[in-house]
């Protein structure tokens, strides 16, 4: 028992090295900008549904744990946490429009098959045509014919590629000690705004809300629309 109890602070006391290291080398204003976002995002989207409000408990709590995994040297783990901040993000905007569907997901405890990918591919998820539905006049706001799904799937693809461990995303190969590293910090930061930003651009379409300032600036770091 003592000898666990001696494994558990030591390694505590690894993350909150790491944790000081993090913070005294890197500029994280912008994390926290953007994780603000996200919140006012799921404030706004709650007030315009609120059976939904379930999913953005669940995004805004991931983002905090995989913000802390990034900054305690956690890497692999917080770049996975991503992954399924997207998926629950999306999966909000499905059953938004797809109340049947949701209707069965809460009551009937049926599993949830929003994958990123599959709703694109199935029902054409924020591809151009789709938007089209809420908002007619996308052809002149999007940077190409169907950037945002692109974008999505992309964003997706290299999320899976960590959750996978396809082997360019190991990040243990060499050693197995617990350590700062600013050039995986930099991957997990490069992978947060891309998550945020997509989640950001899905937003201000299907709710046409350019209004707050701070979330149009997410959303335009996804580059998939032609905003001012």
């Amino acid at each position: 028992m003592s000898y666990t109890k001696h494994t558990l602070e030591h390694f505590s006391e690894s993350i909150n090295a790491i944790f000081k290291n993090t913070i005294d080398d890197n500029d994280l204003s912008f994390i926290l900008q953007d994780l603000n976002s996200l919140i006012e995002i799921g404030e706004k989207f709650s007030l315009k549904d609120s059976n939904l409000e379930f999913y953005w408990n669940e995004i805004i709590a991931d983002s905090i744990s995989v913000i802390n995994c990034g900054l305690s040297g956690q890497y692999r783990i917080a770049i996975s946490g991503l992954r399924n901040i997207l998926e629950l993000a999306c999966s909000a905007f499905f059953y938004l429009d797809h109340k049947i569907e949701l209707s069965l997901y809460v009551n009937e405890n049926f599993k949830s098959d929003t994958y990123v990918s599959s709703i694109i591919h199935n029902f054409h998820f924020f591809k151009t045509i789709y938007i089209k539905t809420f908002y007619p006049d996308i052809l002149s706001l999007q940077s190409s014919p169907d950037s945002v799904s692109f974008y999505l799937n992309l964003t997706y693809g290299k999320l899976s590629d960590v959750v996978h461990g396809r082997y360019k995303s190991l990040t243990k190969m060499n050693n197995l000690s617990v350590e700062y590293c600013k050039s995986e910090f930099k991957k997990f930061e490069t992978m947060y705004f891309y998550t945020l930003s997509a989640i950001a651009t899905l937003y201000v379409l299907r709710f046409n809300d350019f209004g707050n300032a701070e979330i149009v600036s997410l959303a335009k770091k996804s580059k998939t629309l032609n905003i001012n």
